[in-house]
Protein backbone atom coordinates (compact mmCIF):
# COMPACT_ATOMS: atom_id res chain seq x y z
CA UNK A 1 0.00 0.00 0.00
CA UNK A 2 1.25 3.30 -1.30
CA UNK A 3 1.68 6.19 1.38
CA UNK A 4 -0.42 9.59 1.08
CA UNK A 5 1.47 13.07 2.09
CA UNK A 6 -1.63 14.80 3.26
CA UNK A 7 -2.10 15.61 6.99
CA UNK A 8 -4.93 13.06 7.10
CA UNK A 9 -6.05 10.29 9.28
CA UNK A 10 -5.17 7.71 6.65
CA UNK A 11 -5.58 3.99 7.90
CA UNK A 12 -2.80 1.32 8.22
CA UNK A 13 -3.35 -2.00 7.75
CA UNK A 14 -0.98 -2.97 10.67
CA UNK A 15 -3.79 -1.84 13.19
CA UNK A 16 -6.11 -4.07 15.24
CA UNK A 17 -8.74 -4.87 12.33
CA UNK A 18 -11.18 -6.69 14.82
CA UNK A 19 -14.73 -6.10 15.15
CA UNK A 20 -18.28 -8.00 15.87
CA UNK A 21 -20.95 -8.76 12.80
CA UNK A 22 -24.49 -9.25 13.88
CA UNK A 23 -28.05 -9.16 11.58
CA UNK A 24 -27.72 -5.14 12.85
CA UNK A 25 -24.68 -4.41 10.75
CA UNK A 26 -24.55 -7.15 8.40
CA UNK A 27 -25.04 -5.71 5.59
CA UNK A 28 -22.72 -2.90 5.97
CA UNK A 29 -19.88 -5.68 6.41
CA UNK A 30 -20.82 -6.96 3.12
CA UNK A 31 -20.53 -3.80 1.81
CA UNK A 32 -17.23 -3.18 2.70
CA UNK A 33 -16.01 -6.55 1.76
CA UNK A 34 -17.32 -5.75 -1.83
CA UNK A 35 -14.59 -3.14 -2.30
CA UNK A 36 -13.79 -4.07 -5.97
CA UNK A 37 -17.43 -3.25 -6.85
CA UNK A 38 -18.03 0.10 -6.04
CA UNK A 39 -18.63 3.13 -8.22
CA UNK A 40 -15.12 4.87 -8.88
CA UNK A 41 -13.75 2.76 -6.37
CA UNK A 42 -14.82 5.12 -3.82
CA UNK A 43 -17.48 4.57 -0.40
CA UNK A 44 -18.81 6.51 2.05
CA UNK A 45 -18.68 5.20 5.50
CA UNK A 46 -21.14 6.39 8.14
CA UNK A 47 -22.22 5.70 11.85
CA UNK A 48 -22.54 7.49 15.20
CA UNK A 49 -19.80 7.52 17.75
CA UNK A 50 -18.79 3.93 19.53
CA UNK A 51 -20.69 2.59 16.21
CA UNK A 52 -16.90 0.67 15.00
CA UNK A 53 -16.53 2.93 11.59
CA UNK A 54 -12.50 2.33 12.42
CA UNK A 55 -12.52 -0.68 13.21
CA UNK A 56 -14.50 -1.57 9.91
CA UNK A 57 -11.74 0.70 7.89
CA UNK A 58 -8.91 -0.99 9.36
CA UNK A 59 -10.29 -4.33 8.11
CA UNK A 60 -11.69 -2.62 4.67
CA UNK A 61 -7.47 -1.41 4.62
CA UNK A 62 -6.19 -5.10 5.57
CA UNK A 63 -8.40 -6.37 2.89
CA UNK A 64 -8.15 -3.83 0.11
CA UNK A 65 -4.91 -2.07 0.28
CA UNK A 66 -6.91 1.06 0.31
CA UNK A 67 -6.84 4.05 2.25
CA UNK A 68 -9.74 5.26 4.47
CA UNK A 69 -9.63 8.64 5.93
CA UNK A 70 -11.48 9.25 9.73
CA UNK A 71 -13.81 12.30 9.89
CA UNK A 72 -13.58 12.88 6.31
CA UNK A 73 -16.48 15.85 7.23
CA UNK A 74 -13.85 17.96 8.78
CA UNK A 75 -11.34 18.19 5.52
CA UNK A 76 -10.95 20.63 3.35
CA UNK A 77 -12.46 20.63 0.00
CA UNK A 78 -9.42 20.56 -1.55
CA UNK A 79 -7.52 17.81 0.20
CA UNK A 80 -10.11 15.28 -0.10
CA UNK A 81 -10.51 16.32 -3.93
CA UNK A 82 -6.94 15.40 -4.64
CA UNK A 83 -6.86 12.46 -2.47
CA UNK A 84 -10.32 11.31 -4.84
CA UNK A 85 -7.81 11.85 -7.57
CA UNK A 86 -4.76 10.21 -6.11
CA UNK A 87 -6.30 7.07 -5.49
CA UNK A 88 -8.03 6.91 -8.83
CA UNK A 89 -5.21 7.33 -10.21
CA UNK A 90 -3.05 4.77 -7.88
CA UNK A 91 -6.14 2.59 -8.54
CA UNK A 92 -6.52 2.08 -4.60
CA UNK A 93 -10.24 1.98 -3.11
CA UNK A 94 -11.05 5.10 -0.93
CA UNK A 95 -13.45 4.84 2.13
CA UNK A 96 -14.31 8.03 3.64
CA UNK A 97 -15.98 7.63 7.61
CA UNK A 98 -17.89 10.13 9.67
CA UNK A 99 -20.32 10.54 12.05
CA UNK A 100 -22.20 13.52 9.68
CA UNK A 101 -24.72 13.02 7.03
CA UNK A 102 -23.35 13.92 4.07
CA UNK A 103 -25.98 16.99 3.63
CA UNK A 104 -23.90 18.00 6.21
CA UNK A 105 -20.15 18.09 5.49
CA UNK A 106 -20.79 21.73 3.89
CA UNK A 107 -18.96 20.97 0.90
CA UNK A 108 -18.32 24.03 -1.34
CA UNK A 109 -15.97 22.49 -4.21
CA UNK A 110 -18.92 20.98 -7.16
CA UNK A 111 -16.02 18.70 -8.74
CA UNK A 112 -15.84 17.20 -5.45
CA UNK A 113 -19.53 17.20 -4.34
CA UNK A 114 -20.39 15.64 -7.99
CA UNK A 115 -17.84 12.42 -7.01
CA UNK A 116 -19.39 11.98 -3.42
CA UNK A 117 -22.84 12.16 -4.95
CA UNK A 118 -21.58 9.30 -7.05
CA UNK A 119 -19.76 7.15 -4.36
CA UNK A 120 -21.55 4.65 -2.68
CA UNK A 121 -23.08 5.01 0.95
CA UNK A 122 -22.77 2.85 3.53
CA UNK A 123 -24.82 3.12 7.12
CA UNK A 124 -23.87 1.83 10.17
CA UNK A 125 -27.58 1.64 12.11
CA UNK A 126 -28.38 1.01 15.50
CA UNK A 127 -27.12 -1.81 17.32
CA UNK A 128 -29.56 -4.49 17.75
CA UNK A 129 -29.58 -6.70 21.23
CA UNK A 130 -27.08 -8.97 20.19
CA UNK A 131 -24.54 -6.43 19.27
CA UNK A 132 -25.19 -5.14 22.73
CA UNK A 133 -24.86 -8.32 24.71
CA UNK A 134 -21.64 -8.93 22.38
CA UNK A 135 -20.34 -5.50 22.80
CA UNK A 136 -20.41 -5.57 26.76
CA UNK A 137 -18.61 -9.07 26.89
CA UNK A 138 -15.99 -7.69 24.56
CA UNK A 139 -15.60 -4.44 26.89
CA UNK A 140 -15.35 -6.85 30.36
CA UNK A 141 -13.44 -10.01 28.35
CA UNK A 142 -10.92 -7.13 27.25
CA UNK A 143 -10.50 -6.22 31.32
CA UNK A 144 -10.06 -9.88 32.27
CA UNK A 145 -13.68 -9.71 33.47
CA UNK A 146 -17.30 -11.13 32.52
CA UNK A 147 -20.52 -9.78 32.57
CA UNK A 148 -23.27 -12.21 34.05
CA UNK A 149 -26.18 -13.37 32.03
CA UNK A 150 -28.55 -11.60 34.27
CA UNK A 151 -27.21 -8.64 33.49
CA UNK A 152 -27.10 -8.73 29.89
CA UNK A 153 -30.70 -9.86 30.20
CA UNK A 154 -31.21 -7.26 32.21
CA UNK A 155 -29.91 -4.27 29.75
CA UNK A 156 -30.89 -5.32 26.65
CA UNK A 157 -34.76 -5.68 27.74
CA UNK A 158 -34.18 -1.76 29.41
CA UNK A 159 -31.57 0.49 27.65
CA UNK A 160 -31.79 2.79 25.19
CA UNK A 161 -30.18 0.84 22.38
CA UNK A 162 -27.15 2.65 21.19
CA UNK A 163 -23.55 2.40 21.00
CA UNK A 164 -22.83 5.51 22.72
CA UNK A 165 -24.72 3.97 25.56
CA UNK A 166 -23.32 0.25 25.85
CA UNK A 167 -19.45 2.03 26.33
CA UNK A 168 -21.34 4.61 28.91
CA UNK A 169 -22.89 1.92 30.94
CA UNK A 170 -19.89 -0.46 30.57
CA UNK A 171 -17.91 1.95 32.13
CA UNK A 172 -20.27 2.58 34.91
CA UNK A 173 -20.71 -0.76 35.67
CA UNK A 174 -16.97 -1.19 35.90
CA UNK A 175 -16.75 1.20 38.57
CA UNK A 176 -19.25 0.50 40.55
CA UNK A 177 -18.32 -3.52 40.65
CA UNK A 178 -14.80 -2.09 41.59
CA UNK A 179 -15.76 -0.07 44.19
CA UNK A 180 -18.11 -2.50 45.67
CA UNK A 181 -15.82 -5.23 45.23
CA UNK A 182 -18.38 -7.23 43.55
CA UNK A 183 -18.74 -9.33 40.21
CA UNK A 184 -20.87 -7.39 37.13
CA UNK A 185 -24.44 -9.03 38.18
CA UNK A 186 -28.02 -7.85 37.62
CA UNK A 187 -27.92 -5.47 40.53
CA UNK A 188 -24.54 -3.67 39.06
CA UNK A 189 -26.26 -3.33 35.70
CA UNK A 190 -29.79 -1.88 37.15
CA UNK A 191 -27.46 -0.16 39.89
CA UNK A 192 -25.51 1.62 36.59
CA UNK A 193 -28.74 2.27 34.38
CA UNK A 194 -31.10 3.62 36.98
CA UNK A 195 -27.30 5.95 37.50
CA UNK A 196 -27.20 6.43 33.96
CA UNK A 197 -30.99 7.25 33.72
CA UNK A 198 -30.59 9.98 36.08
CA UNK A 199 -28.29 11.77 34.16
CA UNK A 200 -29.38 11.90 31.27
CA UNK A 201 -32.66 13.29 32.42
CA UNK A 202 -30.80 16.20 33.72
CA UNK A 203 -31.56 19.61 32.05
CA UNK A 204 -28.16 20.33 30.48
CA UNK A 205 -27.07 24.54 31.73
CA UNK A 206 -27.10 26.93 28.76
CA UNK A 207 -24.15 29.29 29.18
CA UNK A 208 -24.60 32.71 29.94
Amino acid sequence: MSQFALPLDIGSAHEDTGYLVTDCNLQTHRQLEQWDRWPNGTAILIGSHGAGKQAMARKFVSQSGGRYVADAHGVADDKLFHLWNQSQSDKQPLLLISSRDVSRWDIQLPDLKSRLAASILIEIGPPDEAMIIGLFQKYFALRGLSISEDALSYLGKRMERSYQNVQLLAQKMNVLAIERKKPITRAIAKAALAQHEAESAKPEIEEG
